[in-house]
């Protein structure tokens, strides 16, 4: 198997069958007992969420595969947002993420590190990844800040075209959401306790 990634919780390999396999990493530093029932809760958390998002609308690898400590799942290929997102095809990309943002929060289905880095543009469709730090909540306070993350996201790596994709995707997700008015009014709430803060 060859290493594609190595990340802070997972390394994820390419298996000679050309699937992917996202193998949780132990932590040295945790009590054994805790590491395994961590490793386990949230590698069998994440393939839940993967499912339940392609059953609520969205597009994500489909899981083939589970153990313990790893997911086996197709491999999508195809270019990260955050290399793929430019001036001219903000307004189809955008729409398809706050689509498929609103579908999942519909579902109660919280990414929890929305950036185009965790997306990939494939065959004219946005793939979502990595839901390792995502749960499921019907908290309009958990997709408000679920959005807040994906907005501050853009104006760090797409400071040209944040504006503009921010209210193409928001206009989506209103339009995809079915709680999207309370989420929307509390994003806002937040946003504004933000500046104070700042302050």
């Amino acid at each position: 198997m060859q290493i594609l990634s190595r990340g802070a919780e997972a390394v994820i390999y390419m298996k000679e069958d050309g699937k992917l396999l996202k193998e949780r990493v132990k932590k040295g530093y945790r009590l054994e007992e805790i590491d395994e029932a961590l490793r386990k809760k949230r590698t069998r958390g994440e393939a839940k969420l993967l499912s339940e998002a392609r059953r609520a609308g969205a597009e994500t690898p489909q899981v083939s595969g589970e153990s313990a400590y790893s997911i086996e799942m197709e491999f999508v290929e195809g270019k990260k947002v955050r290399d793929a997102l430019h001036g001219k095809n903000v307004k189809e990309l955008c729409t398809k993420i706050g689509t498929s943002i609103g579908k999942m929060h519909s579902f109660n289905i919280i990414h929890g590190d929305l950036t185009t880095s965790n997306m990939i543009f494939s065959r004219g469709k946005v793939y979502f990844i990595d839901f390792g730090l995502g749960f499921q909540s019907s908290r309009a306070e958990d997709k408000a800040i679920d959005l807040r993350l994906l907005r501050q996201a853009l104006e760090s790596t797409h400071h040209e075209t944040a504006e503009k994709a921010w209210k193409i995707i928001l206009n989506a997700y209103q339009n995809n959401c079915s709680d999207a008015d309370r989420v929307v009014k509390t994003l806002a709430d937040i946003e504004k306790r933000g500046r104070y803060t700042k302050r």
